[in-house]
């Protein structure tokens, strides 16, 4: 037995640091968020530092029917990352992204030895965790993420922990019903999402000791459940707080206008009062059907490719259907199908751009396991059915699994992050586009800043990293939005980039002066426009 453990520890020893190695070298050719989500977080963990609280100078979606900036924070998107930036900027003495994103690349180290723990929980086989961990160093499509200020690591590590956990309810004492509860806080405190992975286990709770045969321990139960609660009110209770000061409401008011999204783009819907069910059913019920349907196909497209990484799919049908009795497995096939319908059907939008790749990350480390376990489940096939020397296909078979899987891994991750020129990652255009308008403002400012006022442009996050100016997002509703977004902010200058709402098409492929506004900069990537106050 104390031979094992050894072994065990070395194995961890191993994989953590293997995944230290390939989560640090990932990083290198990041040296910003990347994308709006990872720059928010970023931008949050800034602020913090500055002391500023969870206040914020700009305005990326108007939900809540802001009225001036600053605004409060996190509405939208939960401050967990935010403070995991913020306490990495503390650990490093610095705001720059290197010390923010210092807890976030051990994080992504740590995912290879949780899955080689939940690999041993559920096989029990030193093989079937190794492999498994090892293939947790080959994320494919989410290596470029692990290393960046977002909740892709977090929920992976927190993902696996609720599994174990829910995989134990049956047999769980006090203290394991208390650290759901922190996990479950921290998974809704990381994504909004998580307040779902919430009621699902405490779902599992209820339905495990009042079922029947536990009718008599019901006050035990109770007990249990309270624990868990009081667990995830530790971690959730100070937010909660933070909202109904702000607020009077525990949840930031507009959260539920996207439920009458009828387009992605309505997120950014001025006034976003317009989202109301009368909306919703403007266009009739079958466009809201066609887009569920669609959302659901392109969730399940994800689910192949990134998920199971194309090769893994049918080992991780063979791992599911040898281990599908595990706790375990049927806790993360609930989960599972519950987070796939609350992506598809519920926030279909969301959803399908990028929702369900987030919330899915919280299954990878099982997807690694079950591949493994499958793997092995092939390699006895083949020695009953074809006669194969089991340990000679399991050492060419796994080479060729993990060598192909490194090759599309190095390529997305090239794809994604380098692409052509290496000393132009194609990683840090988000950062360079917002430079370049920052430049062309600042010439038409004479170099200053533009006091008392904002600039609306598509991504008000990134532009306010690198301009240090307020900010606020092109609404979505046509001349009319932009002029009362201008009014109520301040905004004297509208920048339209490539990436505009259909409605603003004219002013950026034939750039003009108009009643309203006036072209002042007119750049082949953007145009910079004065908004007229009296159009």
């Amino acid at each position: 037995m104390r031979s094992h453990k050894l072994q065990a520890i070395k194995d961890l020893i191993f994989v953590w640091f293997g995944g230290l190695v390939v989560v640090s070298l990932a990083a290198i050719f990041q040296s910003s968020p990347g994308y709006m989500d990872a720059e928010y977080y970023y931008a949050g963990g800034t602020l913090l530092w500055r002391g500023k609280g969870f206040w914020e100078p700009y305005v990326w979606n108007y939900l809540t029917d802001p009225k001036s900036l600053p605004i409060p924070s996190h509405t939208y998107w939960m401050p967990l990352a935010s403070l995991l930036a913020y306490v990495g900027m503390v650990l490093g003495g610095s705001e720059q992204f290197e010390s923010a994103r210092i807890l976030f690349i051990l994080f992504g180290s740590v995912v290879s030895p949780l899955t080689y723990w939940l690999g041993q929980r559920i096989s029990g086989q030193r093989f079937v965790a190794l492999f498994a961990a090892l293939l947790a160093w080959l994320p494919m499509f989410y290596l470029a993420y692990l290393p960046t200020t977002d909740t892709f690591a977090i929920y992976m590590l927190l993902g696996t922990l609720w599994l174990i956990l829910a995989g134990q309810v049956p047999d769980l004492g006090f203290g394991k019903a208390f650290l759901a509860g922190i996990v479950c806080g921290l998974m809704h405190l990381a994504r909004a999402d998580g307040l779902f992975w919430m009621l699902l286990f405490l779902l599992i709770l209820i339905i495990d000791h009042f079922s029947k045969r536990q009718m008599v321990d019901a006050r035990l139960a109770l007990g249990k459940v309270a624990v868990f609660l009081f667990g995830y009110g530790l971690i959730m209770g100070g937010w909660y707080g933070r909202n109904w000061m702000e607020y009077h409401s525990f949840f930031p008011p507009g959260n539920q206008r996207t439920l009458f999204l009828r387009h992605y783009n309505d997120l950014y819907r001025y006034p976003a009062s317009d989202l109301d069910l009368n909306y919703l059913m403007q266009g009739g019920i079958m466009p809201l059907v066609y887009d569920r349907l669609y959302a659901s196909f392109q969730n399940l497209m994800s689910m192949i490719a990134v998920q199971m990484e194309i090769l893994l799919l049918p080992l991780v049908l063979l791992g599911f259907w040898e281990k599908r009795r595990k706790r375990v497995v049927k806790a993360g096939s609930m989960a599972w199908l519950v987070m796939f319908a609350l992506m598809s059907f519920v926030f279909p939008y969301a959803g399908w751009r990028g929702g369900y790749f987030h919330v899915a990350a919280a299954f990878q480390p099982l997807v690694w396991v079950l591949a493994s376990e499958g793997f092995g489940v092939f390699i006895q096939l083949g020695v009953r059915v074809r006669g194969w020397n089991a340990q000679q296909a399991s050492r060419v078979f796994s080479l060729f699994l993990l060598g192909f899987l490194m090759l599309l891994t190095v390529y997305l991750y090239h794809t994604r992050v380098i692409g052509k020129e290496i000393a132009q990652p194609v990683w840090e255009e988000s950062q360079q586009r917002q430079a370049g308008i920052c430049v062309s403002l600042r010439q038409i400012f004479g170099g200053g800043k533009l006091d008392n006022g904002a600039i609306m442009l598509n991504n008000p996050v990134g532009f306010y990293l690198r301009c240090e100016m307020p900010a606020v997002s092109v609404p979505v509703g046509g001349e009319k939005s932009i002029h009362l977004v201008a009014q109520r902010f301040g905004v004297k200058f509208l920048v339209i980039e490539s990436d505009h709402p259909p409605e603003l098409s004219r002013y950026f492929f034939s750039p003009a002066t108009t009643d309203m506004l006036v072209l002042i900069d007119n750049q082949p990537d953007w145009k910079i426009y004065r908004i007229h106050e009296n159009p």
